[in-house]
Protein backbone atom coordinates (compact mmCIF):
# COMPACT_ATOMS: atom_id res chain seq x y z
CA UNK A 1 0.00 0.00 0.00
CA UNK A 2 3.08 2.47 0.79
CA UNK A 3 4.51 1.61 -2.30
CA UNK A 4 0.72 2.23 -4.61
CA UNK A 5 0.93 5.79 -2.59
CA UNK A 6 4.07 6.52 -3.65
CA UNK A 7 3.90 5.75 -6.99
CA UNK A 8 0.43 7.98 -7.63
CA UNK A 9 2.32 10.49 -5.30
CA UNK A 10 5.10 10.94 -8.20
CA UNK A 11 2.22 10.93 -10.73
CA UNK A 12 0.64 13.90 -9.70
CA UNK A 13 3.16 17.02 -9.60
CA UNK A 14 3.97 15.66 -13.44
CA UNK A 15 0.34 16.07 -14.29
CA UNK A 16 -0.62 18.86 -12.86
CA UNK A 17 2.69 20.55 -14.21
CA UNK A 18 1.96 19.11 -18.17
CA UNK A 19 -1.56 19.88 -17.92
CA UNK A 20 -0.68 23.54 -17.09
CA UNK A 21 1.50 24.17 -19.91
CA UNK A 22 -0.29 22.42 -22.49
CA UNK A 23 -3.02 24.01 -21.73
CA UNK A 24 -1.29 27.17 -21.94
CA UNK A 25 -0.15 26.70 -25.04
CA UNK A 26 -3.80 26.21 -26.34
CA UNK A 27 -5.25 29.29 -25.06
CA UNK A 28 -2.15 30.82 -25.98
CA UNK A 29 -3.02 29.64 -29.81
CA UNK A 30 -7.05 30.65 -29.14
CA UNK A 31 -5.94 34.25 -28.03
CA UNK A 32 -3.88 34.94 -30.73
CA UNK A 33 -7.21 34.00 -33.04
CA UNK A 34 -9.62 36.26 -31.56
CA UNK A 35 -7.51 38.69 -29.27
CA UNK A 36 -7.77 41.82 -31.88
CA UNK A 37 -11.70 40.90 -33.14
CA UNK A 38 -12.16 40.28 -28.96
CA UNK A 39 -10.31 44.13 -28.30
CA UNK A 40 -12.20 46.11 -30.67
CA UNK A 41 -15.31 44.96 -29.54
CA UNK A 42 -14.63 46.54 -26.45
CA UNK A 43 -15.83 43.95 -24.18
CA UNK A 44 -16.00 44.03 -20.58
CA UNK A 45 -13.99 41.66 -18.82
CA UNK A 46 -16.09 39.80 -17.18
CA UNK A 47 -17.39 38.67 -20.69
CA UNK A 48 -13.83 37.90 -22.04
CA UNK A 49 -13.12 36.18 -19.36
CA UNK A 50 -15.80 33.82 -19.84
CA UNK A 51 -15.04 33.57 -23.54
CA UNK A 52 -11.93 31.93 -22.10
CA UNK A 53 -14.12 29.67 -19.53
CA UNK A 54 -16.15 28.32 -22.07
CA UNK A 55 -13.23 27.42 -24.55
CA UNK A 56 -11.25 26.14 -21.69
CA UNK A 57 -13.65 22.90 -21.75
CA UNK A 58 -12.36 21.40 -25.32
CA UNK A 59 -8.69 22.45 -24.30
CA UNK A 60 -9.11 20.20 -21.78
CA UNK A 61 -10.45 17.51 -23.19
CA UNK A 62 -7.40 17.57 -25.30
CA UNK A 63 -5.31 18.26 -22.88
CA UNK A 64 -5.61 15.68 -20.14
CA UNK A 65 -4.96 12.85 -22.08
CA UNK A 66 -1.36 14.02 -22.99
CA UNK A 67 -0.93 15.03 -19.71
CA UNK A 68 -1.51 11.58 -18.35
CA UNK A 69 1.57 10.64 -21.14
CA UNK A 70 3.94 13.35 -19.87
CA UNK A 71 3.27 12.47 -16.49
CA UNK A 72 3.94 8.91 -16.73
CA UNK A 73 6.77 9.16 -19.08
CA UNK A 74 8.74 11.31 -16.37
CA UNK A 75 7.34 9.65 -13.30
CA UNK A 76 8.56 6.35 -14.52
CA UNK A 77 11.40 7.65 -15.57
CA UNK A 78 12.92 9.25 -12.74
CA UNK A 79 12.01 6.37 -10.75
CA UNK A 80 14.27 4.40 -13.35
CA UNK A 81 16.97 6.69 -13.54
CA UNK A 82 17.42 6.84 -9.81
CA UNK A 83 17.00 3.79 -9.51
CA UNK A 84 14.12 2.85 -7.14
CA UNK A 85 12.50 0.63 -10.33
CA UNK A 86 15.82 -1.81 -10.14
CA UNK A 87 15.44 -1.85 -6.12
CA UNK A 88 12.06 -2.61 -6.59
CA UNK A 89 12.89 -5.35 -8.79
CA UNK A 90 15.56 -6.51 -6.50
CA UNK A 91 12.64 -7.11 -3.62
CA UNK A 92 10.78 -9.39 -6.30
CA UNK A 93 8.18 -6.73 -7.14
CA UNK A 94 6.82 -7.03 -10.96
CA UNK A 95 7.22 -3.46 -12.92
CA UNK A 96 3.93 -4.55 -13.89
CA UNK A 97 2.71 -4.20 -10.14
CA UNK A 98 3.77 -0.43 -10.23
CA UNK A 99 1.84 0.52 -13.28
CA UNK A 100 -1.34 -0.98 -12.02
CA UNK A 101 -3.10 1.22 -9.69
CA UNK A 102 -2.15 4.16 -12.07
CA UNK A 103 -3.80 2.35 -14.37
CA UNK A 104 -6.82 2.12 -12.22
CA UNK A 105 -6.90 5.75 -11.61
CA UNK A 106 -6.24 6.54 -15.35
CA UNK A 107 -9.54 4.48 -16.08
CA UNK A 108 -11.46 5.99 -13.60
CA UNK A 109 -9.72 9.56 -15.09
CA UNK A 110 -11.38 7.46 -18.65
CA UNK A 111 -14.77 7.68 -17.39
CA UNK A 112 -14.90 10.93 -15.99
CA UNK A 113 -13.41 12.18 -19.18
CA UNK A 114 -16.29 10.60 -20.98
CA UNK A 115 -19.07 11.98 -18.43
CA UNK A 116 -17.70 15.44 -19.27
CA UNK A 117 -17.01 14.93 -23.07
CA UNK A 118 -20.54 14.11 -23.05
CA UNK A 119 -22.46 16.61 -20.51
CA UNK A 120 -20.32 19.49 -19.96
CA UNK A 121 -17.98 19.88 -23.71
CA UNK A 122 -21.15 20.52 -25.83
CA UNK A 123 -23.06 22.74 -23.49
CA UNK A 124 -19.79 24.65 -23.02
CA UNK A 125 -19.53 24.39 -26.78
CA UNK A 126 -22.76 25.52 -27.76
CA UNK A 127 -22.76 28.22 -24.96
CA UNK A 128 -19.45 29.47 -26.44
CA UNK A 129 -21.25 29.92 -30.24
CA UNK A 130 -24.09 31.68 -28.59
CA UNK A 131 -21.40 34.19 -27.21
CA UNK A 132 -19.10 34.82 -29.91
CA UNK A 133 -22.49 35.50 -31.99
CA UNK A 134 -23.48 38.10 -30.05
CA UNK A 135 -19.68 39.40 -29.93
CA UNK A 136 -19.94 39.49 -33.51
CA UNK A 137 -23.47 41.52 -33.85
CA UNK A 138 -21.57 44.10 -32.07
CA UNK A 139 -19.86 46.61 -33.86
CA UNK A 140 -19.91 44.19 -36.90
CA UNK A 141 -18.34 46.86 -38.86
CA UNK A 142 -14.39 45.17 -37.32
CA UNK A 143 -14.61 41.93 -38.99
CA UNK A 144 -14.95 43.91 -42.46
CA UNK A 145 -11.82 42.78 -44.01
CA UNK A 146 -10.66 42.91 -47.60
CA UNK A 147 -10.93 39.82 -49.49
CA UNK A 148 -12.95 38.07 -47.20
CA UNK A 149 -16.68 37.06 -47.47
CA UNK A 150 -18.70 38.93 -44.17
CA UNK A 151 -21.47 37.15 -42.99
CA UNK A 152 -21.80 38.95 -39.44
CA UNK A 153 -24.06 41.33 -40.70
CA UNK A 154 -28.37 39.56 -40.38
CA UNK A 155 -29.21 38.05 -43.27
CA UNK A 156 -26.55 39.87 -45.36
CA UNK A 157 -23.37 39.19 -46.66
CA UNK A 158 -20.96 41.63 -47.84
CA UNK A 159 -17.55 41.43 -49.69
CA UNK A 160 -14.32 44.49 -50.46
CA UNK A 161 -12.06 43.84 -52.47
CA UNK A 162 -9.67 46.89 -50.71
CA UNK A 163 -9.92 49.56 -47.71
CA UNK A 164 -8.40 52.38 -47.40
CA UNK A 165 -6.35 52.32 -44.06
CA UNK A 166 -6.19 56.07 -43.57
CA UNK A 167 -10.01 57.20 -45.10
CA UNK A 168 -11.47 53.48 -44.12
CA UNK A 169 -13.22 53.61 -47.74
CA UNK A 170 -14.70 50.78 -49.03
CA UNK A 171 -13.56 50.13 -52.29
CA UNK A 172 -15.48 47.34 -55.01
CA UNK A 173 -18.21 46.53 -52.61
CA UNK A 174 -20.56 43.48 -53.22
CA UNK A 175 -23.88 43.09 -51.05
CA UNK A 176 -25.98 39.93 -50.97
CA UNK A 177 -29.17 40.66 -49.16
CA UNK A 178 -31.09 37.11 -48.49
CA UNK A 179 -33.64 38.03 -46.84
CA UNK A 180 -35.62 38.09 -49.94
CA UNK A 181 -37.81 34.89 -51.04
CA UNK A 182 -36.38 33.81 -54.61
CA UNK A 183 -32.69 35.28 -55.85
CA UNK A 184 -31.65 37.97 -53.39
CA UNK A 185 -30.78 41.36 -54.17
CA UNK A 186 -26.97 42.16 -55.13
CA UNK A 187 -25.56 45.39 -55.04
CA UNK A 188 -22.26 46.75 -56.63
CA UNK A 189 -21.02 49.81 -55.97
CA UNK A 190 -17.31 51.40 -56.37
CA UNK A 191 -17.40 52.73 -53.32
CA UNK A 192 -18.76 53.07 -49.86
CA UNK A 193 -18.13 54.93 -46.57
CA UNK A 194 -19.70 53.61 -43.09
CA UNK A 195 -21.42 55.69 -40.35
CA UNK A 196 -23.55 54.40 -37.75
CA UNK A 197 -27.25 55.87 -36.89
CA UNK A 198 -29.83 55.56 -34.59
CA UNK A 199 -27.94 55.55 -31.61
CA UNK A 200 -25.57 52.84 -32.71
CA UNK A 201 -28.43 50.22 -33.72
CA UNK A 202 -27.91 51.12 -37.37
CA UNK A 203 -24.89 50.67 -39.84
CA UNK A 204 -25.17 52.76 -42.70
CA UNK A 205 -23.56 52.18 -46.04
CA UNK A 206 -23.13 55.52 -48.11
CA UNK A 207 -22.62 53.58 -51.46
CA UNK A 208 -21.51 55.51 -54.73
CA UNK A 209 -21.12 54.72 -58.14
CA UNK A 210 -23.12 51.24 -58.69
CA UNK A 211 -26.33 49.55 -60.03
CA UNK A 212 -28.41 47.12 -57.97
CA UNK A 213 -29.55 43.89 -59.61
CA UNK A 214 -33.29 42.50 -58.50
CA UNK A 215 -35.35 39.51 -59.51
CA UNK A 216 -39.20 40.10 -59.09
CA UNK A 217 -40.27 37.12 -56.40
CA UNK A 218 -43.48 36.55 -58.11
CA UNK A 219 -42.26 35.88 -61.47
CA UNK A 220 -39.10 35.33 -62.00
CA UNK A 221 -38.78 36.04 -65.40
CA UNK A 222 -38.73 39.92 -64.81
CA UNK A 223 -34.79 40.89 -64.34
CA UNK A 224 -33.91 44.82 -63.03
CA UNK A 225 -30.64 46.34 -63.28
CA UNK A 226 -31.03 49.66 -61.38
CA UNK A 227 -27.56 52.15 -61.84
CA UNK A 228 -27.42 54.79 -59.01
CA UNK A 229 -24.92 57.07 -58.16
CA UNK A 230 -25.20 57.24 -54.48
CA UNK A 231 -27.79 55.28 -52.42
CA UNK A 232 -27.82 54.21 -48.57
CA UNK A 233 -28.18 50.79 -47.24
CA UNK A 234 -28.91 50.20 -43.88
CA UNK A 235 -27.84 47.56 -41.59
CA UNK A 236 -30.18 47.06 -38.77
CA UNK A 237 -29.84 45.00 -35.85
CA UNK A 238 -26.27 45.54 -35.19
CA UNK A 239 -26.57 48.11 -32.25
CA UNK A 240 -23.08 48.49 -30.06
CA UNK A 241 -24.55 46.93 -26.90
CA UNK A 242 -23.58 43.10 -26.71
CA UNK A 243 -27.24 41.22 -27.05
CA UNK A 244 -27.53 37.82 -26.43
CA UNK A 245 -30.23 35.48 -28.16
CA UNK A 246 -31.13 31.98 -27.19
CA UNK A 247 -30.16 29.18 -30.56
CA UNK A 248 -32.21 26.09 -31.28
CA UNK A 249 -29.86 24.55 -33.65
CA UNK A 250 -26.65 22.68 -32.59
CA UNK A 251 -24.12 21.28 -34.48
CA UNK A 252 -22.63 17.89 -33.63
CA UNK A 253 -20.20 19.29 -31.52
CA UNK A 254 -22.60 20.92 -29.42
CA UNK A 255 -24.48 17.84 -28.70
CA UNK A 256 -24.37 14.80 -26.05
CA UNK A 257 -24.50 11.35 -27.36
CA UNK A 258 -28.47 10.89 -26.93
CA UNK A 259 -29.16 14.02 -29.03
CA UNK A 260 -26.86 12.76 -31.68
CA UNK A 261 -28.71 9.39 -31.52
CA UNK A 262 -31.69 10.57 -31.93
CA UNK A 263 -30.70 12.46 -35.22
CA UNK A 264 -28.81 9.05 -36.40
CA UNK A 265 -32.08 7.29 -35.64
CA UNK A 266 -33.47 10.27 -37.80
CA UNK A 267 -31.16 9.71 -40.74
CA UNK A 268 -31.64 5.86 -40.79
CA UNK A 269 -35.40 6.28 -41.00
CA UNK A 270 -35.32 8.61 -43.84
CA UNK A 271 -32.68 6.87 -44.94
CA UNK A 272 -35.60 3.97 -45.64
CA UNK A 273 -38.27 6.09 -46.47
CA UNK A 274 -36.44 7.24 -49.75
CA UNK A 275 -35.42 3.71 -50.46
CA UNK A 276 -38.83 2.59 -50.32
CA UNK A 277 -40.22 6.07 -52.35
CA UNK A 278 -37.35 5.59 -55.09
CA UNK A 279 -38.22 1.71 -55.42
CA UNK A 280 -41.73 2.66 -56.46
CA UNK A 281 -40.89 5.33 -58.81
CA UNK A 282 -38.17 3.96 -60.20
CA UNK A 283 -40.79 0.42 -60.55
CA UNK A 284 -43.09 3.04 -62.91
CA UNK A 285 -40.16 4.31 -64.50
CA UNK A 286 -38.76 1.00 -66.03
CA UNK A 287 -42.20 -0.30 -66.49
CA UNK A 288 -42.39 2.59 -69.18
CA UNK A 289 -38.82 2.50 -70.56
CA UNK A 290 -39.82 -1.73 -70.63
CA UNK A 291 -43.16 -0.42 -72.37
CA UNK A 292 -41.20 1.35 -75.39
CA UNK A 293 -39.09 -1.93 -75.92
CA UNK A 294 -39.92 -5.14 -77.62
CA UNK A 295 -37.45 -7.61 -76.78
CA UNK A 296 -34.12 -6.48 -78.00
CA UNK A 297 -34.97 -3.67 -80.53
CA UNK A 298 -36.30 -0.33 -79.86
CA UNK A 299 -39.50 -0.99 -82.01
CA UNK A 300 -42.73 -0.46 -79.84
CA UNK A 301 -45.06 -2.84 -79.52
CA UNK A 302 -48.09 -1.03 -80.69
CA UNK A 303 -46.37 -0.85 -84.18
CA UNK A 304 -47.14 -3.92 -85.99
CA UNK A 305 -45.91 -2.98 -89.82
CA UNK A 306 -42.50 -3.01 -90.72
CA UNK A 307 -40.64 -0.27 -90.23
CA UNK A 308 -37.45 0.51 -92.35
CA UNK A 309 -34.64 2.36 -91.11
CA UNK A 310 -34.69 5.90 -91.80
CA UNK A 311 -38.72 6.03 -91.26
CA UNK A 312 -40.30 8.78 -89.28
CA UNK A 313 -41.80 6.14 -86.90
CA UNK A 314 -38.27 4.69 -85.81
CA UNK A 315 -37.03 7.88 -85.19
CA UNK A 316 -39.58 9.20 -83.20
CA UNK A 317 -39.37 6.06 -81.03
CA UNK A 318 -35.66 6.01 -81.12
CA UNK A 319 -35.85 9.55 -79.39
CA UNK A 320 -38.76 7.69 -76.78
CA UNK A 321 -36.64 5.05 -75.58
CA UNK A 322 -33.69 7.92 -75.21
CA UNK A 323 -36.20 10.26 -73.38
CA UNK A 324 -37.35 7.23 -70.90
CA UNK A 325 -33.48 6.43 -70.52
CA UNK A 326 -32.54 9.28 -69.32
CA UNK A 327 -35.72 9.69 -67.22
CA UNK A 328 -34.57 6.35 -65.62
CA UNK A 329 -30.74 7.74 -65.13
CA UNK A 330 -31.47 11.33 -63.66
CA UNK A 331 -33.86 9.09 -61.20
CA UNK A 332 -31.26 6.98 -60.08
CA UNK A 333 -28.99 9.81 -59.47
CA UNK A 334 -31.08 11.51 -57.28
CA UNK A 335 -31.83 8.61 -55.27
CA UNK A 336 -28.23 8.06 -54.86
CA UNK A 337 -27.47 11.44 -53.79
CA UNK A 338 -30.32 11.53 -51.73
CA UNK A 339 -29.28 8.07 -49.94
CA UNK A 340 -25.70 9.11 -49.65
CA UNK A 341 -26.64 12.12 -47.82
CA UNK A 342 -28.68 10.57 -45.53
CA UNK A 343 -25.80 7.78 -44.81
CA UNK A 344 -23.11 10.78 -44.66
CA UNK A 345 -25.27 12.32 -42.09
CA UNK A 346 -25.50 9.47 -39.76
CA UNK A 347 -21.97 8.70 -40.38
CA UNK A 348 -21.17 12.52 -39.20
CA UNK A 349 -22.98 12.25 -36.16
CA UNK A 350 -21.80 8.55 -34.94
CA UNK A 351 -17.99 9.56 -35.45
CA UNK A 352 -18.61 12.24 -33.10
CA UNK A 353 -20.28 9.70 -30.72
CA UNK A 354 -17.32 7.26 -30.93
CA UNK A 355 -14.87 10.47 -30.73
CA UNK A 356 -16.43 11.18 -27.34
CA UNK A 357 -15.33 7.69 -25.86
CA UNK A 358 -12.26 7.10 -27.49
CA UNK A 359 -10.64 10.12 -26.87
CA UNK A 360 -11.68 9.71 -23.46
CA UNK A 361 -9.66 6.67 -22.99
CA UNK A 362 -6.87 7.28 -24.33
CA UNK A 363 -6.10 8.26 -21.16
CA UNK A 364 -5.73 4.23 -20.20
CA UNK A 365 -4.07 3.25 -23.27
CA UNK A 366 -1.23 6.22 -23.16
CA UNK A 367 -0.56 4.42 -19.44
CA UNK A 368 0.37 1.15 -21.41
CA UNK A 369 3.60 3.02 -23.55
CA UNK A 370 4.09 5.47 -20.30
CA UNK A 371 5.35 3.25 -17.95
CA UNK A 372 7.85 1.01 -20.35
CA UNK A 373 8.85 3.98 -22.23
CA UNK A 374 9.28 6.13 -19.07
CA UNK A 375 11.70 3.22 -18.00
CA UNK A 376 13.78 3.20 -20.54
CA UNK A 377 13.83 6.75 -21.22
CA UNK A 378 15.83 6.85 -17.62
CA UNK A 379 17.22 10.06 -17.13
CA UNK A 380 15.96 11.94 -19.97
CA UNK A 381 13.85 14.48 -18.03
CA UNK A 382 11.28 16.19 -19.31
CA UNK A 383 12.54 16.93 -23.01
CA UNK A 384 12.84 13.31 -23.25
CA UNK A 385 9.27 12.70 -21.62
CA UNK A 386 8.12 15.34 -24.19
CA UNK A 387 9.69 13.71 -27.03
CA UNK A 388 8.00 11.06 -26.58
CA UNK A 389 4.76 12.16 -26.08
CA UNK A 390 4.88 14.34 -28.98
CA UNK A 391 5.53 11.36 -31.18
CA UNK A 392 3.01 9.42 -29.95
CA UNK A 393 -0.08 11.95 -30.03
CA UNK A 394 1.33 12.87 -33.60
CA UNK A 395 0.82 9.17 -34.18
CA UNK A 396 -2.92 9.36 -32.71
CA UNK A 397 -4.16 12.08 -33.99
CA UNK A 398 -3.10 11.52 -37.52
CA UNK A 399 -5.01 8.36 -36.94
CA UNK A 400 -7.89 9.59 -35.44
CA UNK A 401 -7.96 12.84 -37.92
CA UNK A 402 -7.80 10.44 -40.80
CA UNK A 403 -9.94 8.47 -39.48
CA UNK A 404 -13.08 10.88 -39.14
CA UNK A 405 -12.55 12.33 -42.89
CA UNK A 406 -12.20 8.72 -44.28
CA UNK A 407 -15.74 8.06 -42.34
CA UNK A 408 -17.32 11.37 -43.56
CA UNK A 409 -16.95 10.21 -46.55
CA UNK A 410 -18.22 6.47 -46.09
CA UNK A 411 -14.92 4.87 -46.80
CA UNK A 412 -14.64 3.19 -43.64
CA UNK A 413 -17.08 2.70 -40.89
CA UNK A 414 -16.99 5.47 -37.66
CA UNK A 415 -15.88 2.45 -35.28
CA UNK A 416 -13.06 1.39 -36.81
CA UNK A 417 -12.14 5.31 -37.80
CA UNK A 418 -12.37 6.61 -34.24
CA UNK A 419 -10.89 3.27 -32.16
CA UNK A 420 -8.19 2.64 -34.67
CA UNK A 421 -5.54 5.18 -33.29
CA UNK A 422 -6.95 3.48 -29.46
CA UNK A 423 -5.97 -0.16 -30.97
CA UNK A 424 -2.49 0.64 -32.60
CA UNK A 425 -1.40 2.47 -29.76
CA UNK A 426 -2.69 -0.39 -27.10
CA UNK A 427 -1.18 -2.74 -29.39
CA UNK A 428 2.54 -1.44 -28.90
CA UNK A 429 1.83 -0.51 -25.54
CA UNK A 430 0.57 -4.41 -24.79
CA UNK A 431 3.77 -5.53 -26.73
CA UNK A 432 6.55 -2.92 -24.84
CA UNK A 433 4.44 -3.78 -21.61
CA UNK A 434 5.37 -7.35 -22.17
CA UNK A 435 8.81 -6.96 -22.95
CA UNK A 436 9.48 -4.55 -20.00
CA UNK A 437 7.57 -7.68 -17.39
CA UNK A 438 9.96 -9.59 -19.68
CA UNK A 439 13.09 -7.80 -18.58
CA UNK A 440 14.17 -7.26 -22.31
CA UNK A 441 14.89 -3.32 -22.27
CA UNK A 442 18.99 -4.66 -21.77
CA UNK A 443 20.85 -2.07 -23.87
CA UNK A 444 21.54 -5.21 -26.22
CA UNK A 445 17.85 -5.87 -26.84
CA UNK A 446 15.94 -5.28 -30.49
CA UNK A 447 12.78 -3.53 -28.31
CA UNK A 448 15.06 -1.52 -26.61
CA UNK A 449 17.44 -0.30 -29.88
CA UNK A 450 13.94 -0.07 -31.54
CA UNK A 451 12.77 2.23 -29.15
CA UNK A 452 15.85 4.47 -28.62
CA UNK A 453 15.87 5.07 -32.02
CA UNK A 454 12.72 6.29 -32.76
CA UNK A 455 13.44 8.83 -29.59
CA UNK A 456 16.91 9.90 -31.29
CA UNK A 457 14.78 9.94 -34.50
CA UNK A 458 12.31 12.55 -33.41
CA UNK A 459 14.93 14.46 -31.61
CA UNK A 460 17.07 15.26 -34.15
CA UNK A 461 13.56 16.09 -36.35
CA UNK A 462 12.62 18.62 -33.32
CA UNK A 463 16.14 20.34 -33.29
CA UNK A 464 15.76 20.77 -36.66
CA UNK A 465 11.96 22.40 -36.43
CA UNK A 466 13.47 24.51 -33.72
Amino acid sequence: MILVRYVLKEQIAPFLAALFGITFLFVVDFLVKILDNVLSKGLPASTVLEIFALNLAWMLSLSIPMAVLVACLMAFGRMSGDHEITAVKAAGVSPLMLMRPVMLVSLLLSVLMVLFNNWVLPEANHRSVELMNAVSRKKPHVFIDAGRLITQFPDVQLWVNRIDPVSGTLYGIQVYELERKGAPRIVYADSATMDYVDNGATLMFRLRSGETHVVDPDDPANYFRIRFFAQDLAMKNVDDRLERRSRNYRSDREMPVEMMMDVVEQARSKYDTVLAEAQTRRLSTLLALNAALEGDTIVPKELNTEIKKDSVQLRRSMQKVRIQEMTALRATERLHGRLDGEKKRAAQYLVEIHKKFSTAFACFIFILIGAPLGIMARKGGIGTGIIYSIAFFVIYWICLIGGENLADRLIISPELAMWASNVIIGVFGVFITIAMVRDRFSGDSKVFRAVRFVGRLFKKLTRRIG
